[in-house]
């Protein structure tokens, strides 16, 4: 008799560690409303990715139009070299 008490005992308290209860196997379900602010969640975060690679796009465009200006208004410009000896016989410089 006792043996048999024993055995219910334990098995009480290692039964429900070696079976996995219902509760914790099944997800319940998610309602229309949370399936669609997880969709709009969605969209504003893609929204936002798209928006942050257009401004980086845009923010590389404006560095290559200043580095093009700058390199336009310090570009070398063409002189006419001067005669090594001064003036030719005849020229007027």
């Amino acid at each position: 008799m006792r043996f048999m008490v024993a055995v219910a005992i334990v098995s009480s308290l290692l039964l429900p560690s070696i079976v996995p209860a219902e509760a914790q196997t099944r997800l319940p379900r998610t309602s229309p409303a949370e399936r669609s602010r997880d969709q709009i969640n969605r969209r504003i975060q893609q929204d936002q990715q798209i928006l942050g690679v257009e401004q980086d796009v845009q923010s590389k465009s404006n560095q290559i139009r200043q580095n093009i200006d700058r390199d336009r208004l310090f570009a070398p410009r063409y002189i006419a070299p001067m005669p090594r000896n001064g003036c030719g016989p005849g020229r007027i410089c």
